[in-house]
């Protein structure tokens, strides 16, 4: 019986002897593992940056509404509301927590033609937000690229850089919105476009405007109260934040819910996990390619050496040592190639994270729920660079063993035949 140790010799041996197939071989696996991993840097990249920009320009970490609101949305209800935001907002700022109101409510935009193109209208969704604290847990004011903000008491709107092309818009161009006072009156509201904003979220860029929170205050009677407060919390993603923290805080705040960003995220959250879902596939079928890939080069490499097989059995060589020999063979060809793969996929990852792939010239004029910008960042994820060498090298070994066990089911004499 030979030892380990010869049979791992004789196997280092065999990858120099055969030192161009053994070439081949682990650049082929190179390829899939980079490629694998520099698909699931971009998959996670990709959550990653749509949880931050919803979190960075709509929700926050957390926010506080009154019981109820949340389920009701979709309607812009304005009859559940935060009653006293300063005390909460107060409260938040004790312990160290920045904070800012919004009040999101429904209305229809209409513009006229002269100073724009034609007349129109259209749906839209608009927040009154506070001009001197909303910077503090949103990047809106820190993206306007043309013009400015309206001050407190001014009676204009920002608009997104989307919806301002969409309707031939520019900065002073008069505009009426049309909406609901919080008991049901109807109001309208003449306003200035003071400012041109151009976010990485485009939903907000297509859909939504921003007006003082004391101008909708007034305008729709809504005697102080708003229907959010938002606030934001320690963590690299908006899904770490603890939202019990806040919960804690505002204990004794009556008439108030806490939502999580896990809560406010899951409809998109379910989105995310159909699209995360078909991207899987497409790794699991490039994984099948690889696997495929990896079995018939090993095949290939195996059968090539049925002769030295017979040879060796000839010799008093056992089938248990020849199918050992050949998997730490094949295994340490599957460890180089994941070697050069991780470095290769390194390379990759580093670009996506660094420098990003561009799709935005694809996504002109598509309008869909995804809070991202069309250019795809990727993310370090180690631990699958670690899976996917281990699982390469034990791919490369098992597949190894198919056409080894094919070959010593035959008679020694057989494979040693010319015209095997």
């Amino acid at each position: 019986m030979r030892s380990r140790g010869f049979l791992l010799r004789l196997a280092v041996k065999n990858l120099t002897r055969y030192g161009r197939r053994t070439v081949i071989t682990a650049l082929a696996i190179a390829a899939g593992v980079g490629i694998y991993i520099a698909m699931d840097s971009a998959i996670a990249g990709f959550a990653g940056e749509s949880d931050r920009l919803y979190a960075g320009y709509e929700t926050g970490d957390v926010a506080v509404t009154a019981p109820g609101y949340w389920e009701e949305r979709q309607r812009f209800p304005l009859d559940r509301l935060v009653a006293d935001p300063q005390a909460v907002i107060d409260t938040l700022r004790a312990d160290g927590l920045s904070a800012t109101p919004r009040t999101a409510f429904s209305g229809e935009l209409v513009v006229r033609y002269d100073p724009f193109p034609e007349d129109g209208s259209l749906q839209a969704m608009f927040y009154g937000i506070d001009m001197d604290r909303d910077a503090d847990v949103f990047g809106l004011l820190g993206s306007i690229e043309q013009g400015r903000a309206p001050d407190a008491g001014e009676d204009g709107l920002l608009i997104g850089r989307s919806l301002a092309d969409r309707l031939g818009a520019e900065v002073g161009f008069p505009v009426t919105v049309t909406t609901r006072t919080r008991d049901g009156f109807h109001q309208l509201m003449d306003l200035e476009i003071t400012g041109i904003f151009q976010t990485p979220n485009p939903v907000i860029n297509r859909r939504a405007m921003y007006m003082p929170i004391g101008l909708v205050d007034t305008v729709l009677e809504m005697q102080g109260a708003v229907t959010h407060v938002h606030t934001v919390l320690p963590g690299n993603l908006p899904a770490d934040a603890d939202y019990r923290r806040v919960e804690r805080l505002l204990a004794d705040v009556d008439g108030v819910e806490v939502l999580s960003f896990e809560v406010m995220n899951q409809e998109m959250a379910e989105i995310m996990e159909i699209e995360d879902n078909a991207l899987q596939i497409i790794l699991f079928l490039l994984g099948i390619i690889a696997v495929v890939g990896i079995s018939n080069t090993m095949l290939m490499a195996v059968l090539e050496r049925e002769r030295e097989i017979g040879m060796m059995r000839a010799v008093g060589v056992r089938n248990s040592e020849i199918r050992r020999m050949f998997f730490y063979e094949a295994g340490a060809i599957g460890l180089a190639g994941s070697v050069v793969g991780i470095a290769l996929g390194s390379v990759l990852v580093w670009l996506l994270v660094n420098i990003g792939l561009d799709y935005g010239f694809l996504l002109d004029g598509v309008d869909m729920d995804f809070r991202w910008d069309g250019v795809l960042v990727g993310v370090w994820n180690v631990p699958t660079m670690g899976y996917a060498a281990v699982g390469a090298s034990l791919v490369a070994g098992l597949a190894s063993m198919v056409p080894v066990r094919r070959i010593l089911k035959k008679t020694v004499t057989a494979t040693l035949r010319d015209d095997h």
